[in-house]
């Protein structure tokens, strides 16, 4: 800009262009051009001397037309080669830098996309149409979601019958083989029934990418519910196009208008709704609802087995000195009267379980952040009876409702042990009941103790209801009084 300033300063001061040119080592045309440009600008013509976005186009001098019509020679002769053994960029630029022409390898592979884009292979896709109950499509898409206060990315897993379009979909914490067989399960018991054929991407939790074999636990889950699975090629989405949808069509209908919730299963309880009412309305090229059509599919549907599939993992674990084991970086407490140090850990998309031997020791719900507690007070209760002392500041205690807290500090300070009946309280009623029967009693102005809280809760779960009796088929008249008053007077 400091250039053509100097031009307009040079012209107003000799009124030549050829003086200004000369003095400046340019071209006449350049000042001409330059001064004409200035010009317009005064007169509003243009808006500006220089466009911000200048694109200077200068011809290629070394693509000359005898190596542009080598490069499309070999272009051509590789639609008759061995797909692997084809001339790619960097081969043909190496073979005219060899040949003597200077040639980049940026220049070649700018050659070679336009030639492409005007004799390259067009793609074609087939239009399918499938039978009623022979086909259905799986697929895992993300959406983000506020779960108890917290942003995260959580992945959804959508099913769909190409026949009827009828959908289904639910929200999980992770995208292993667990959570796809829950969801098959939950799809084939909605539906009562299970398609011939379900379509997959090559996802690695039921495809080895490198040797592309089934996985041996997923092969098992198609024989027992008797479905043949198949998987789309590589980069061909639209193969599983319905699918593909589906995904996207759920997510925006469910969770463009609300996207917080205070737990997952409140999230998929509101995306059951909203599939619902997808499935009860029209769709696209479907002359009746999905949920109509699902009962044409329905008679062609395998049935159900007798006995639902056993979806769980299971695992060998350690009891620390804290009984309680650590899985996925969270920690599960064990009963203390469990004398061995060793279990076995069973694990669903929900549920963790700790078996010892025949035996169900605990049932915790899985927990999926770092560092979570899953505690039960009741599996420490022999060894607080002996370490009474650890119990005001220990972690499991701390989990509990302030209330519950609130009567040690205030009415058991210091006596620790005989504030623990009130906590094996918990081995027969839910935290909820023993919360309102504290609260009943601090109305009445009474001090929560064993004896109270045990009578307030027994007789909440075992009043009797109200009796009420069928009507007397004997029915008899209002006595006559005056005939009493009579008699008593002696019969005048």
């Amino acid at each position: 800009m400091s250039d053509i300033q100097r031009i307009v300063e040079l012209y107003n001061l000799y009124g030549s262009k050829r003086r200004v040119a000369q003095e400046l080592g340019i071209s006449r045309n350049t000042v001409a051009r330059y001064l004409q440009r200035v010009q317009d600008v005064k007169d509003g013509v243009k808006d500006e001397i220089l466009p911000k976005n200048r694109q200077i186009q200068r011809p290629c001098t070394i693509l000359t037309p005898e190596i542009r019509g080598r490069i499309h020679a070999i272009l051509e002769e590789n639609a008759d080669r061995p797909k692997k053994q084809r001339w790619n960029g960097q081969k043909i630029c190496h073979y005219l830098n060899k040949q003597g022409h200077g040639i980049s390898y940026t220049t070649v592979k700018r050659e070679i996309a336009s030639w492409k884009q005007k004799h390259g292979h067009r793609d074609v896709y087939i239009a399918q149409e499938t039978d009623p109950g022979c086909r259905a499509e799986f697929d895992f898409g993300k959406t983000d979601l506020c779960i108890c206060t917290r942003w995260g990315k959580y992945p959804m897993a959508s099913m769909v019958l190409n026949n009827s379009l009828y959908r289904f979909g639910r929200v999980y914490h992770r995208e292993t083989l667990l959570e796809i067989f829950d969801a098959h399960i939950r799809f084939f018991n909605d539906l009562g029934g299970v398609p011939a054929t379900i379509f997959y991407d090559n996802m690695a939790a039921i495809l080895n990418p490198k040797t592309k074999n089934w996985n041996s636990r997923f092969l098992e889950f198609s024989l027992f519910y008797g479905f043949e699975p198949h998987v789309c090629n590589p980069r061909s989405s639209h193969e599983k196009g319905t699918d593909e949808q589906s995904v996207g069509y759920m997510r925006r209908w469910a969770f463009s208008e609300r996207n917080t919730f205070p737990s997952l299963d409140e999230a998929n309880l509101y995306l059951a709704e909203t599939v619902t009412k997808i499935n009860a309305g029209k769709v696209y090229r479907r002359q009746s609802p999905p949920c109509v059509g699902l009962l044409a599919e329905q008679k062609t549907f395998s049935p159900l087995p007798a006995l639902e599939f056993s979806n769980y993992q299971s695992r060998s674990a350690r009891i620390s000195k804290y009984s309680h084991v650590a899985f996925e970086s969270n920690f599960y407490s064990v009963p203390d009267t469990y004398p061995s140090h060793h279990l076995t850990q069973k694990y669903s998309p929900d549920i963790v379980e700790l078996v010892g031997g025949d035996q169900v020791l605990a049932c915790h719900t899985r927990r999926f952040g770092k560092g979570e507690l899953a505690y039960d007070l009741t599996h420490f209760l022999k060894t607080l009876s002996r370490k009474p002392g650890a119990l005001p500041n220990s972690r499991l205690f701390r989990q509990l409702d302030e209330a519950i807290q609130r009567i040690l500090h205030r009415h058991y300070e210091g006596r620790n042990k005989e504030f623990l009946p009130i906590l094996s309280l918990f081995e027969e009623v839910s935290e909820e009941e023993l919360l309102s029967a504290i609260h009943l009693l601090e109305e009445h102005g009474m001090v929560p103790t064993y004896e109270t809280l045990r009578c307030v809760i027994r007789h909440q779960t075992c009043q009797l209801p109200e009796i009420s009796f069928p009507p007397d088929p004997f029915r008899m008249e209002v006595p006559n009084l005056s005939l009493y008053d009579h008699h008593l007077l002696g019969g005048r």
